[in-house]
């Protein structure tokens, strides 16, 4: 009887033991979670800069329509340049659509080039028959684009907002947030914050 008390209370014991351990794990991980700066899309220097006038090229789309790129337009424009044989890239397909609709007078270009039957497919795949898909090499060798998924925003005046790889919803979303912050970058913004007087990063 004895040593079933005792081993009740040891267990008990061992019970609030590891309740304290699970609670300091937790408040550590809400530390670093506070400490993690926002995933924005990570910008190459290459190309235009940000803030300067996007280069303007005319290409044609899949059904040899010319699409005018780079030039001022009633409405903002985003390019996200992708390649059919691309897992991440078809990833991010229903996110695009997704902000095609919900952002104000965005227009979406998907770009991309190599062969137009792998693109057709993607595009039946994908539900893209009506949007505006350019299959050419121009476009990517004039923003100098090495790597994919990459993504380029463009305001109604004709300037590089914001441009970096995307491999997520939250580095599209990045794009957007950087005119709101008005940095060139969300690296860029973080940047900035850290280095100004009186901010100081948690210990």
């Amino acid at each position: 009887m004895q040593a079933l008390i005792v081993s009740n209370i040891l267990l008990w014991l061992l019970l609030i033991a590891s309740s304290l351990v699970l609670l300091g794990l937790i408040r550590q991980i809400g530390v670093l979670h506070s400490r993690i700066a926002p995933a924005g899309a990570l910008m190459l220097d290459k190309g235009v800069e940000v803030g300067q006038s996007a280069p303007q090229v005319t290409a044609p789309d899949r059904f040899g329509r010319p699409v005018n790129i780079g030039y001022a337009s009633e409405r903002s424009t985003l390019l996200f340049f992708l390649s059919p044989t691309c897992p991440i890239c078809k990833s991010l397909i229903p996110a695009i659509k997704a902000m095609s609709r919900s952002v104000k007078d965005l227009d979406v270009i998907y770009v991309s080039d190599g062969d137009a039957l792998e693109h057709d497919k993607l595009i039946s795949q994908a539900g893209l028959e009506k949007s505006t898909y350019v299959v050419s090499p121009d476009v990517g060798m004039t923003y100098q684009i090495g790597k994919l998924p990459y993504a380029v925003l463009i305001d109604q005046a004709g300037k590089l907002k914001a441009k970096g790889l995307v491999n997520s919803r939250e580095h599209l979303d990045s794009l957007f947030e950087t005119e709101l912050l008005g940095s060139s970058t969300l690296q860029d913004y973080i940047k900035a914050q850290t280095e100004s007087p009186g901010i100081h990063t948690p210990s």
